[in-house]
């Protein structure tokens, strides 16, 4: 397998955007579930997460799994991403999905370990009293 030349993400945005596009064509045109559910295992396992990750590979995972109905496996993959590299973007997603799924409590559990991790980031207290006022 031919991995990018270095661990530094500019060598790695489109070989992921390569795999990105092989298992949505597994998805959309195969209709084999299984096979992107490979594609996107395996493809988490090649990255470097120590110096880099790419968010949106983890969400994009984690929905391809909710449109299948697997969402304690989603859940898991969000939980997955969390503790391997904590990114804002991830904990708005998942908390995203846990609102849409009515699940306020698991909601709010998110948005305040976002907060704690991510302290002097504003827009994760903005984030967090919006839902909370919402509430």
């Amino acid at each position: 397998m031919n991995l990018p030349p270095a661990t530094d993400k500019r060598f790695w945005q489109r070989y992921i955007y390569l795999w990105i596009n092989f298992a949505l064509f597994e998805e959309t045109q195969a209709n084999d579930r299984e096979k992107a559910t490979q594609v996107y295992e395996k493809i988490l396992s090649l990255i470097p997460h120590e110096n880099f990750t790419f968010a949106k590979l983890w969400i994009i995972f984690a929905n391809f799994l909710v449109r299948g109905l697997e969402l304690t496996r989603a859940r898991k993959v969000f939980g997955m991403a969390l503790g391997k590299c904590p990114r804002p973007k991830i904990f708005k997603a998942y908390a995203e999905l846990e609102l849409n799924l009515g699940e306020v409590d698991r909601c709010r559990t998110i948005y305040e370990k976002f907060v704690s991790l991510f302290g002097a980031n504003s827009n994760a207290w903005i984030d967090y009293g919006n839902f909370e006022a919402d509430r």
